[in-house]
């Protein structure tokens, strides 16, 4: 009897020293490079589609404000007629009134149209800002979600590490549980906790295992590549 208690005090005592020294060396604040994080940052801005498609819309904008510039002297209109010789202009009157030889230019211009291109180059520019806009917010989002996938991620390697060594732990417990079970030292109801405790922990693993795989792929996604290739 003696015996099967001291056993259940060195299970519990165990379980506790080993959760806190797991926890006391697990820690994600210490995992966490900054350098490495701003690398996956220009990673994402340089493979993500849709930091690409902030990209494009800006340069649209920037070519459309360009053209609406050119398009200023649209509202003015040039016309010349070519005189090889002196030419008299009579008046309906049947008076002499101008003199006119060689070229002759003249310059016109649609008032309306003039007030027109006016606003519409105004509206262009103000496109490209809102364009430039968006492409910043957009790439403060992006580092803002590759953060929390980065985050997430060492959260996840950190718990994958605690139930693999808690899975050694369990193994180990279950093993010399069910050797001092067959030599009838220990209980059937300590055996039973130790198996299922065992089992338990292989299945936490396992859990530990798809939620680490799921936090790489999604982390990956925004980068466009896989960890391994970013050093």
């Amino acid at each position: 009897m003696k015996k099967v208690f001291a056993v259940k005090v060195y299970f519990t005592l165990f379980f506790i020293l080993f959760t806190i020294t797991s926890y006391g060396q697990e820690s994600i604040l210490d995992a966490v490079s900054y350098p490495y994080l701003e690398k996956l940052i220009a990673t994402a801005k340089t493979n993500y589609p849709a930091v690409k498609i902030k990209q494009v819309q800006v340069t649209i904008a920037d070519n459309s404000y360009k053209l609406a510039k050119e398009t200023w002297w649209d509202a003015f209109s040039f016309s010349y007629v070519y005189s090889p010789q002196n030419t008299f202009a009579l008046a309906a009157g049947g008076g002499f009134t101008s003199f006119f030889t060689g070229y002759q230019i003249s310059v016109s211009y649609n008032l309306g149209n003039l007030l027109g291109k006016r606003f519409t180059i105004r509206n262009a520019k103000e496109n490209l800002v809102i364009a430039q806009l968006e492409q910043d917010s957009y790439n403060l989002n992006i580092e803002l979600e590759v953060k929390k996938r980065y985050f997430t991620y060492l959260q996840q390697l950190a718990i994958l590490r605690l139930r693999t060594k808690s899975g050694h732990d369990a193994e180990s417990i279950y093993n010399q549980s069910k050797h001092q079970f067959e030599n009838g030292n220990e209980t059937i109801e300590n055996y039973t906790k130790a198996s299922l405790s065992y089992s338990e922990s292989n299945q936490a693993r396992l859990d530990a295992e798809t939620a680490f795989l799921i936090a790489k792929s999604t982390l990956e996604e925004i980068l466009g590549k896989k960890l391994e290739d970013i050093k």
